[in-house]
């Protein structure tokens, strides 16, 4: 990757084109510019920008427009990859460039993003009317309502995926090639009918209609939905709230005889999660939650474990970009602050696990765009640290299976991971993934059945799947709006 020429829009260039610029820069690269004509856009594409603004405040950071930069010279080396980031329906031949559902241009990743959906991104090569692919993924899709925010999340997936994709090019390494290239009209649209969308989800949030809470039924040994594929049969209990607050992230401990339920507990009043926890008997009858462990940001997914004759806890605090390990100075409802593990990145759910005589640590990282869809590995020689991060960015980029979504479970003699599947919004429903292969060089895993909310549940989404102490526990999504009286068994 030693030359490279990006092909930028004419009057379009933005603030990642010249990120992209800098980073490849940074890493050694010889980076020259050119400019090509710019795609022309429709006024109903003018008319969404602008509602993004005016309903939502968004317009975008990655994708805000820069000035021209100068260009030393525009003409093509031979030694140089060229990376065609126009936008234009047709790149330039032999040269890298994105596709959204195996289209190219502009207009294919607006028709997705139009449509509610984040379309697959692919860098490829272009030959002809076919393509080699060098990388490739699903990014998430936070806020799928606002275009802006779905170019924005494109536009850091291509940040994360262009480093790899050059050096793929520049060593040969083509992981596949596809044949014609989708020619895709954009899909119609009405703006009005977009802004009422807009307005009734931004309606929901607001009236905290999206509403977690976890469940638990008890469960015979050997089995469980891991094992089954399946949910089965089965009556869930469900933890008890007030509606003023939600629990998810159910995580049970079984400690001197007795089962411990630690979970995330977000308060709508504060807006900003903390551990909670409430014991359970044998019969599957919890105590109400208390508050355990707060910080100075959001806490939420708190792994408990013992080690060392000692039990600790490693909750997610991405909003302060670092890993936390906590030690129970008196269990379960004291905890100190005994390290931090890894630091300078917003990591979320990092779930570790031991596999070859090595402990292993995955968990989603932001990378500059949305911690729903990088999924990062890390390794260690013991449980505590220290850490050190495989490779030099994500092992993965796909909304639907990347996030963690519980503990790893050792099944049939392989490892198996639930996942979140956050590709309809965020923890819609859950992938069971077996790990195939993991070491120093990434992991690889097989999806083998993804899960909506089982019958009984709240409708809307499911994102965590743990077993403990005879039981099977889950955390689902739905309205706030009691439907019954709260309590164990209530209607959800």
């Amino acid at each position: 990757m030693s030359a490279v020429r990006l092909l930028l829009p004419q009057g379009g260039v933005c603030r990642w084109h010249l990120e992209l610029r800098d980073r490849l820069a940074v890493s050694g690269a010889r980076v020259g510019l050119a400019m090509a004509p710019a795609p022309a856009s429709s006024p109903a594409l003018r008319l969404c920008e602008e509602l993004d603004r005016l309903l939502f405040g968004v317009s975008g950071i990655l994708c805000d427009r820069r000035d021209d930069p100068p260009i030393a010279s525009s003409q093509v080396e031979d030694d140089e990859i060229v990376v065609d980031l126009s936008g234009a329906p047709t790149p330039l031949e032999g040269a890298i460039a994105p596709l959204y559902d195996d289209a190219p241009g502009d207009v294919a990743r607006d028709a997705a993003l139009l449509d509610g959906r984040m379309p697959r991104l692919t860098l490829a090569r272009m030959r002809g009317d076919a393509f080699e692919i060098l990388a490739e993924g699903l990014p998430a899709q936070e806020q799928p309502w606002s275009l802006c925010a779905g170019r924005e999340a494109i536009a850091a997936r291509i940040l994360t995926l262009a480093p790899l994709a050059l050096r793929h090019a520049t060593r040969g390494e083509a992981r596949a090639k596809k044949g014609v290239v989708a020619r895709r009209r954009p899909l119609a649209f009405i703006a009005a009918a977009l802004a009422g969308r807009a307005r009734a989800r931004l309606a929901r949030l607001l009236a905290h209609d999206q509403h977690w809470r976890i469940g638990w039924r008890p469960l015979a040994a050997g089995s469980g939905a891991m094992a089954r594929q399946d949910w089965g049969g089965g009556e869930w209990s469900w933890l008890a709230d007030d509606r003023a607050r939600y629990y998810a992230d159910p995580f049970p401990f079984e400690h001197e005889g007795r089962l411990y339920l630690f979970c995330e507990e977000f308060p709508y009043a504060s807006g900003k999660g903390v551990i909670s926890v409430a014991a359970l008997d044998a019969y599957g009858r919890a105590d109400a939650p208390r508050v355990v462990l707060e910080a100075d940001c959001h806490l939420s997914y708190p792994v408990v474990f013992r080690h060392s004759g000692e039990i600790w806890m490693m909750p997610e605090s991405s909003g302060g970009r670092r890993l936390d390990l906590y030690r129970a100075e008196r269990f379960p409802d004291r905890w100190v602050r005994d390290r931090t593990l890894i630091e300078g990145l917003d990591i979320s759910d990092a779930t570790p696990f031991e596999a070859g005589g090595r402990w292993w640590l995955t968990a989603t990282t932001g990378e500059g765009g949305s911690s729903w869809d990088c999924l990062s590995l890390f390794s260690s020689p013991d449980l505590l640290g220290p850490w050190m991060r495989c490779g030099d960015g994500p092992v993965l980029v796909d909304a639907s299976c990347a996030r963690p979504g519980g503990h790893v479970q050792a099944i049939g003699g392989a490892l198996w991971r639930p996942a979140q599947d956050c590709v309809g919004g965020y923890g819609r429903g859950l992938a069971l993934c077996r790990i195939d292969h993991v070491g120093v060089d990434g992991l690889r895993q097989t999806v083998t059945a993804r899960l909506g909310p089982p019958a009984g549940a709240p409708p809307d989404g499911v994102h965590t799947l743990n077993l403990g102490g005879g039981f099977e526990f889950i955390d689902a999504v739905g309205p706030a709006r009691k439907r019954g009286a709260p309590g164990q068994g209530a209607a959800p």
